[in-house]
């Protein structure tokens, strides 16, 4: 019962962190502290998260296995790409400087940062779709991550802070949800 609960508030901090993460943003890049911001939602997000995978495998397993291995390739890309930002904060590189350097660590580059990137929001969308198929939660909840899901790399790979800011409220809005439903199952 006590896992659960824990589970049940971070699968709701773990989204509010990562929503904050776009109000410190530098002329469009993460600086120190929404790097680190999103850095660190990254571990309660996934950790409530797991409780849901626990919910999900009881009627999907094979589904709800593939699922939980995307969404931990996107949790390190969410590390990274928060990491990426904050030591460009902390050094003071500018513009898309960052980002350029990878260009002469290919591989290294594709599995830190261009493979698990995008997996995040591919993990939400199929989470979302999951939680629709199974009926494991309210339609409109599941719909709500699946726009999130959607939005998400708009925001963030174009740094378009409108859709940044909607994308992250829709999120917080359906964890919310999810969290309080897992946290009265947790009874």
């Amino acid at each position: 019962m006590v896992v659960q609960r824990v589970q049940a508030v971070a699968l709701l901090a773990g989204p509010v962190v990562f929503a904050a993460s776009p109000f410190f943003w530098v002329d469009g890049h993460y600086g120190v502290t929404g790097g680190m911001l999103i850095a660190v939602s990254a571990v309660p997000w996934v950790y409530g998260l797991i409780g849901e995978y626990e919910r999900l495998r009881q009627d999907v397993p094979v589904a709800a296995g593939l699922w939980l291995l995307l969404l931990l390739a996107g949790m390190l890309g969410t590390v990274a790409f928060g990491l990426q930002g904050f030591f460009e904060g902390a050094f003071g590189v500018q513009h898309r400087a960052g980002l350029e350097a990878f260009a002469d660590y290919p591989p290294q580059g594709l599995l830190v940062l261009w493979l698990p990137g995008p997996a995040f929001p591919a993990a939400l969308l199929v989470f979302g779709l999951l939680l629709f198929w199974t009926r494991s939660a309210p339609r409109w909840t599941a719909a709500l991550i699946c726009l999130a899901a959607i939005a998400f790399p708009l925001g963030r790979a174009l740094r378009l802070e409108w859709t940044a800011y909607a994308a992250d409220f829709l999120a917080v809005l359906a964890f919310a949800h999810l969290a309080w439903h897992a946290w009265h199952r947790a009874r």
